[in-house]
Formats: C-alpha cells, structure tokens, sequence
C-alpha cells in the first residue's frame, strides 16, 4: 500500500508539473496544451510497461548472480574434496619424494 499510495503521488506530481509546463508555455509562446485523461493514462501505462522491463532485467540480474554463486560453492566443495585427498596422500608423496632423493644421490 505505501508503494501505491507513492506511485500515486508521482502520477500527481507529474501531472501537476504538466499543468505547470502548460501554463508556462502558454504565457511565452500564446499556444495552449491540454492534458487530457487520454494523457494521463498514457502516462500510467507508460509507467508500467517501464516497470515490467525492469522488473524482467532485475530478475535476469538475480538468475545470473545465482548461478555465479552456484558455480562458486560448487568449486568450493571441489577444493575442499581436493584438499582432502591432498591430505591423505602426503605421507605417500613425501614417501616417493624420499625415494627419489635417494636415487638421485
């Protein structure tokens, strides 16, 4: 509801500020201009098909984060069952580094 009551106020102001621009217009130029229901719906749906093509580019914005964070913790379990077999297999790569020093000498 306060959203509402916001957009409401825009559309107000809005409307005002034609009446305004109008009226300004008139006093330098000598030519009226009509706002009209017409224009005020106009208006209105102008703002929402605005909304709808944001509100589509904001929820592409949100998949493609989500599916970067997605990827991300996928790569982190990856490591971390990396960093695990790393972790078993040490005492056997230090063994062979052993060996191959002793080869070598």
């Amino acid at each position: 509801d306060a959203i509402r009551a916001g957009v409401c106020q825009m559309c107000m102001s809005m409307h005002q500020a034609v009446q305004d621009a109008s009226e300004e217009m008139f006093e330098e130029l000598r030519r009226r201009n009509y706002t009209t229901p017409t224009s005020y719906l106009e208006l209105i749906n102008s703002y929402i098909h605005m909304l709808d093509e944001q509100t589509t580019s904001i929820d592409a914005q949100v998949a493609r984060f989500q599916g970067g964070l997605d990827k991300l913790r996928d790569t982190q379990v990856m490591v971390d069952d990396m960093k695990k077999q790393l972790a078993k297999m040490q005492p056997v790569l230090e063994a062979s580094s052993k060996e191959t020093a002793a080869m070598t000498v």
